[in-house]
């Protein structure tokens, strides 16, 4: 278990926040906010999917990548902590600074105020030669030392497609009073994870599963890279007890997850338990076809918590069955 927190480190980066799967259902509201803070940005969006979100190995940034199939507009909204204290004007002239001297070039820019955010506006009619006609918005936005913009875009623009703009910047708002969601959670412990914060991880992931109990916000996959996650914190932590106790109540939930068993079998094993933990390395072989997309299965070989076996002609006999 102990050697998986660089696999754990990638599956991080990798999730980032879990996009949903075409059968699972799609959160209008996007809301860009950071660990610690109280409140969010909100961004109103129905149709639109989530490719990417990533919070920041700081925790002090997170950006959003989301597209409408149907709109073909794209929306990419990003947050950071600001040095000081700025203004949305402030805000917009630190990026536009560097946004106009890009080498796209750029008609019909204009910039005005809407809503307490500061708005620029173009066109560009061209890209590599080829007509693109894309019509770009930024909205920069800022709170105390927090800076955020908001850009949407859309490839072949036509007037009088304004609305599809409008629509999505009218309905910014700022939630003075943000209840982090599970999704929100499950990232914070993925932070805290990565920087082995454990207790933090624990923390976080304990919050996520008690508001997502039935799965409706994570979807399966995500539910489970939670409970998984939550288990290796524990024992990341050395609370082997704990550990055993949420992977065996996962097992109870999910009895067909190989990770559940081998993380269980991990526990076992740190706890000096080698008949325990063979018994479940047997079932996580025996489900090892079954690990989620993006996850791959361990070799016991080269797990710390199995180290201690590794000149014990018993485990290691074992271990070749299994293979």
């Amino acid at each position: 278990m102990k050697s998986r927190i660089v696999l754990l480190s990638i599956l991080v980066i990798f999730l980032h926040w879990p996009v949903s799967s075409p059968a699972e259902p799609r959160n209008p509201v996007f809301a860009l906010t950071l660990p610690g803070l109280e409140w969010a940005l909100e961004i109103s969006a129905p149709g639109f999917d989530v490719e990417k979100r990533t919070l920041g190995p700081r925790g002090d940034s997170i950006y959003l990548f989301a597209s409408s199939k149907d709109t073909h507009v794209i929306i990419s909204a990003f947050l950071e902590k600001a040095p000081r204290k700025v203004t949305s004007k402030e805000c917009r002239d630190f990026y536009w600074s560097g946004t106009k001297k890009t080498p796209l070039k750029k008609e019909q820019i204009e910039m005005y105020d809407f809503g307490g955010m500061a708005i620029v506006e173009y066109m560009v009619p061209t890209f590599q030669g080829r007509e693109t006609n894309q019509k770009n918005l930024f909205a920069y936005f800022a709170r105390d030392n927090y800076r955020s913009y908001i850009h949407l875009s859309k490839i072949r623009f036509v007037s009088g497609e304004e609305g599809l703009f409008n629509r999505i910047l009218t309905s910014v708002k700022l939630n003075e009073s943000y209840n982090p969601t599970a999704p929100d959670l499950l990232e914070f412990g993925n932070l805290s994870l990565f920087r082995k914060d454990f207790q933090g991880a624990i923390s976080y992931y304990g919050k996520a599963l008690n508001l997502d109990k039935h799965r409706k916000s994570l979807g399966r996959k995500g539910w489970i890279l939670l409970v998984d996650q939550l288990g290796m914190s524990y024992g990341l932590s050395g609370d082997f007890i704990r550990a055993k106790e949420t992977y065996e109540w996962a097992i109870s939930q999910e009895p067909e997850n190989p990770m559940f068993f081998y993380n269980l079998a991990c526990a076992y094993a740190e706890m000096d338990k080698m008949e325990d933990a063979l018994h479940n390395l047997r079932l996580a072989y025996k489900y090892k076809g079954k690990v989620l997309a993006g996850q791959e299965f361990p070799n016991p070989r080269s797990d710390s918590s199995f180290k201690k076996y590794l000149n014990n002609k018993i485990f290691m006999a074992e271990l070749q069955k299994m293979n």
